[in-house]
């Protein structure tokens, strides 16, 4: 069917084709696995994973790890750094200190392996084939030895644990007491008479306790009544009106009661 002369059709974006190839142990590997690379191309880079240097690679088995797919890039050139994760993604992962170990990826899983060249990325995405991962300094651990070994990497020893958590410690009170060495130098007057005002300054907070709390409520309470425009509107004069009438009207019948009262007491004196 022939499109209208008037009808626009929008152009189809281009999304850069996935390289298949075999990922396998060694030479001579009965059963090899097919995984999917190509180049990681986005609009915002991050700075573990910088334009033109990184290759996505997908449908990994969980076995692999990050020397052996470095020998399975090998010929290409140097591999940088190797990064898992169970999907794609582009935000950039800051270093954590963390004092257990992570728990691996069970399933199958991504990786992006940074190139120290941009020409060697190009080598990469060029690749006919793959070399094994299994290499004369280096065996790829699967079945039962992969399982011991992620078992035994989960078990942490309680004083192993307590010396990295103590060391972490020392450091970090010596980077606060340097901070804060840094912002009292700050907060001193400089030769033209200048005073850079820090986040801590030296006004004192006070205790947020109920009654303080209650102080503070009431002040605002106040502020806004004081902002509150009064006998603005037309049905603001209204009401201020028949409030005045319902005042009058109680004062009246209290004072009612009041001269009542005094009737009954025989004190009343007129005049």
């Amino acid at each position: 069917m022939k499109l209208p002369e008037t009808s626009t059709m929008k152009p189809t974006k281009r999304v850069p084709d996935f390289k298949a190839l075999e990922l396998q142990l060694t030479e001579d590997s009965v059963s090899p696995h097919t995984i999917y690379f190509k180049e990681h191309s986005v609009r915002e880079h991050t700075a573990d994973k910088p334009s033109g240097r990184t290759l996505l690679v997908i449908n990994l088995p969980s076995y692999v790890d990050e020397k052996g797919l470095s020998n399975a890039f090998s010929e290409a050139g140097k591999v940088q750094s190797v990064m898992f994760y169970p999907k794609p993604t582009t935000a950039e992962v800051k270093p954590v200190k963390k004092f257990l170990p992570e728990s691996p990826i069970t399933t199958f899983k991504v990786a992006y392996l940074v190139f120290t060249k941009v020409s060697e990325l190009d080598k990469a995405l060029k690749l006919t084939e793959l070399q094994p991962m299994n290499s004369e300094d280096h065996k790829v651990k699967v079945g039962i030895k992969k399982w011991i070994e992620d078992y035994n990497s989960s078990v942490y020893q309680p004083k192993l644990l307590k010396e990295k958590v103590e060391t972490f410690m020392k450091q970090y009170d010596a980077e606060m007491k340097k901070a804060e060495k840094k912002e009292k130098q700050l907060e001193q007057e400089d030769d033209e008479g200048w005073i850079t005002v820090t986040k801590h300054g030296k006004v004192q907070s006070i205790a947020r306790t109920e009654k303080v709390e209650n102080k503070i409520l009431a002040k605002d309470e106040k502020a806004n009544k004081r902002k509150e425009l009064k006998n603005f509107y037309t049905f603001q004069i209204r009401e201020s009106k028949m409030k005045h009438i319902v005042a009058l009207r109680q004062k009246f019948e209290e004072d009612k009661k009041k001269i009542h009262q005094i009737k009954q007491n025989r004190r009343f004196k007129p005049f």
